[in-house]
């Protein structure tokens, strides 16, 4: 019966390593998370930033100014775009 057992505990182990390796290797930093936002806007200047550090991902949130146009761009951690809003003038501040 405990060989049973230590075969599902190695199991999990195995599972949860390689759980932390895919998202290590696939989650993105905040350089990268800055050229999403820029490229959503179409070019600009990053004006506000936000970075909510979790245990394994960050999420990111950025305010580009593009002329008189402004996006709010939110990032997950893997990269995808998960909200964009955008305006005129200063609407963006909070």
């Amino acid at each position: 019966m405990r060989k049973g057992i230590g075969k599902w505990i190695g199991l999990f182990i195995g599972v949860i390593v390689i759980f932390v390796v895919v998202i290590m290797t696939q989650r993105i930093d905040s350089q990268e998370a800055q050229n999403i936002a820029l490229e959503q806007a179409g070019g600009g200047k990053i004006v506000a930033q936000e970075i909510d550090k979790g245990l394994l991902l960050n999420e990111y949130s950025y305010t580009v100014q593009n002329g008189d146009k402004w996006y709010q761009v939110e990032i997950n951690g893997f990269g995808n775009v998960e909200e964009i809003e955008s305006g005129v003038g200063d609407g963006w501040k909070y």
